[in-house]
């Protein structure tokens, strides 16, 4: 599957996404959103060496499933916990320089934060001071919308759930490897639909099914229809 951009739609949690796009581009992009959480540790703290002694080694752990990793440094209050996970369809090399990339750039913009989200196209990465597995409330979303409107939005929604729901089935479906499953669809005026859906593998298919209809239902009440 190409690397989409100038999304109709894209939202996604820490735990799961869903990208719908019309059309192609190459360019890795900036963080398409970001956010700094917590409070703040103070310089050469436990928790910051910890923390940089996590991101370090992130990329260079085993992946605990395709494209996806997480480990902790430290004990207690000062535990430092990381996750990533990149796109299902990116290769190992694109997969490494997201991550990587992602690391520098979310320390920058939250220099003493113990927690932060940062979102690329090609991957994800959470770290915290609070434990981030098996931790799945849907409390935090991000939304981004592509300016352009469908031509005929019941055409088009018409299109969109069959494909979408199929989408969430297969990647709920998914193995202890890799939740992920994407495809495309014929929408009004001809225009090709695509679709990709992502959990990240810890979740049980019902979790990932959960997560991915909680998206589903935010896309479909606050936006599609309005």
């Amino acid at each position: 599957m190409s690397i989409f951009a100038r999304k109709l739609v894209s939202c996604f949690i820490p735990f799961c996404f869903i990208y719908l796009t019309h059309t192609t581009t190459l360019a890795q992009p900036d963080f398409l959103s970001y956010v700094c959480l917590g409070s703040n540790y103070t310089a050469n703290s436990s928790y910051q060496r910890n923390l940089n002694t996590a991101l370090s080694r992130l990329p260079t752990t085993n992946p605990r499933g395709r494209g996806f990793y997480s480990l902790s440094v430290g004990a207690g209050n000062d535990t430092a916990n990381s996750v990533a996970l990149c796109r299902g369809d990116v290769n190992q090399d694109v997969c490494d320089s997201c991550l990587n990339d992602s690391i520098v750039r979310l320390q920058q913009i939250c220099p003493t934060q113990k927690g932060a989200r940062g979102y690329y196209d090609y991957c994800l990465l959470r770290y915290s001071n609070e434990n981030i597995l098996g931790n799945t409330p849907i409390d935090f979303y991000v939304y981004l919308a592509n300016p352009q409107n469908a031509t005929n939005i019941d055409l088009f929604n018409r299109a969109l759930w069959p494909l979408l729901s199929k989408l969430m089935e297969d990647a709920a479906g998914g193995s202890d490897q890799q939740k992920f499953a994407s495809g495309n669809t014929t929408g009004p005026d001809f225009q090709t639909i695509y679709g990709l859906v992502q959990c990240t593998p810890d979740l049980t298919e019902q979790e990932c099914r959960d997560c991915l209809g909680g998206l589903a239902n935010v896309m479909s009440y606050s936006k599609f229809d309005s």
